[in-house]
């Protein structure tokens, strides 16, 4: 049956406190993720999105990509962490390659292992996050400095004129147990949100995984198992905006089990993304925050994909990664891509958009296994 999510909450619920009074959103969305789930989803892409691009990121020796480990988009830039080499490559919108970004290493602008790569929301720098620093670099490559954190910072961006850290969940004294701390250039503590309660931690699983986007000028952030999204606005008050009610976050689960698990998630103005295991197998599904209800799209037998219904330009079916500024994105391997979009049906797919259609069929062309990573932008209807 469609599920309607509830807006209210109870604050003793949260797994975390905070170290000032949390506000509660009034459209805070509550979302039931307990319950069957039946209704299939004939959302399209061209009902929520206007345009569709295929960008390919240049390959030549300088910048083979072996494995993607993170990513970050902006207007102008393109950044890639690759994990296999390691390499930290800055490419233009265009997908051309720029430079590369530091190096590995100990010295003075050289990273160990970069907890997070990130092309800062005002685009003045590049920000690498690794161990306790933060390095800040300019687009053409020069090291403009760095800044000593007390603790490990998994996800970074600027925030009025210094920086934001989002720390990690194990109990950490250096950074007094707070989730979000605000920094100024030179390390000096100006403000702390979302004080964790160690109590519930200490019975938690391991947080494994960390959302920290920017929507609607609120930066949102979320750990992993733990069940709420916040909001932190310009003025540093916080408040949660999306609740999971997951009956599986912090015990053990099966495949097998009847009820759905929310593995990864991503929000837009209009929609909640969301992808885990449901009956047996993995399942992509999303809620229409206008009508509160939640569907799940079916997995595609003949082209061995699933997703959105790509009827914009009759290619691949869409699942969006992130989105950011009005657009959703995914970054796919070339091969990948090019086994789905070589698929017979996708020439006799229903489609949208004629003028897409052509450009689609002249990427698609042009396309070979030797290429680099595709960057697929999809832009939103408001």
């Amino acid at each position: 049956m469609n599920l309607k999510f509830s807006a209210f909450i109870i604050l003793s619920t949260l797994v975390v406190s905070c170290s000032q009074p949390v506000k509660i959103a009034k459209d805070l969305i509550v979302l039931d993720l307990s319950q069957d789930l039946t209704v299939e989803s004939k959302l399209t892409l061209s009902q929520m999105a206007s345009d569709i691009s295929y960008i390919k990121l240049e390959s030549n020796p300088e910048c083979l990509i072996g494995r993607i480990e993170q990513y970050s988009i902006s207007k102008n830039y393109i950044l890639i962490y690759d994990l296999r080499q390691p390499k930290i490559l800055l490419f233009n919108r265009q997908g051309k390659f720029l430079r590369s970004i530091s190096h590995n290493g100990s010295g003075p602008g050289e990273y160990f292992r970069p907890y997070d790569v990130r092309i800062t929301k005002d685009e003045k720098y590049v920000l690498i996050s690794d161990m306790k620093k933060v390095i800040r670099f300019g687009f053409d490559g020069k090291l403009v400095g760095e800044t000593r954190l007390p603790g490990a910072a998994w996800k970074i961006d600027t925030f009025e004129g210094g920086i934001i850290g989002f720390f990690t969940s194990s109990y950490s004294p250096l950074v007094d147990n707070y989730g979000i701390i605000f920094f100024d250039w030179d390390g000096k503590t100006t403000g702390k949100l979302l004080r964790r309660n160690w109590d519930n931690l200490k019975i938690s699983m391991t947080v494994r995984g960390k959302v920290f986007y920017y929507i609607n000028d609120e930066l949102r952030i979320n750990e992993g198992y733990f069940d709420t999204v916040y909001a932190i606005r310009s003025n540093r008050s916080i408040e949660p905006r999306i609740i999971f009610k997951d009956p599986h976050g912090k015990v053990e689960w099966t495949m097998a089990d009847p009820n759905f698990h929310l593995e990864t998630w991503m929000e837009t103005p209009d929609y909640l993304f969301l992808n885990g295991p449901y009956k047996s197998r993995l399942h992509l599904m999303y809620m229409d925050k206008k009508t509160g209800l939640l569907y799940h799209l079916p997995f595609n037998i003949d082209l061995h994909t699933a997703g959105i219904p790509n009827d914009l330009d009759g290619g691949a079916p869409f699942w969006p990664h992130r989105y950011q500024d009005g657009s959703i994105y995914r970054i796919q391997e070339a091969n990948t891509l090019k086994s789905v979009l070589d698929n017979p049906l996708i020439d006799k797919a229903v489609f949208t958009n004629h003028a897409l259609r052509d450009k689609m069929l002249a990427f698609r062309k042009n396309l070979s296994d030797d290429d680099g990573p595709v960057l697929i932008e999809v832009k939103l209807k408001f």
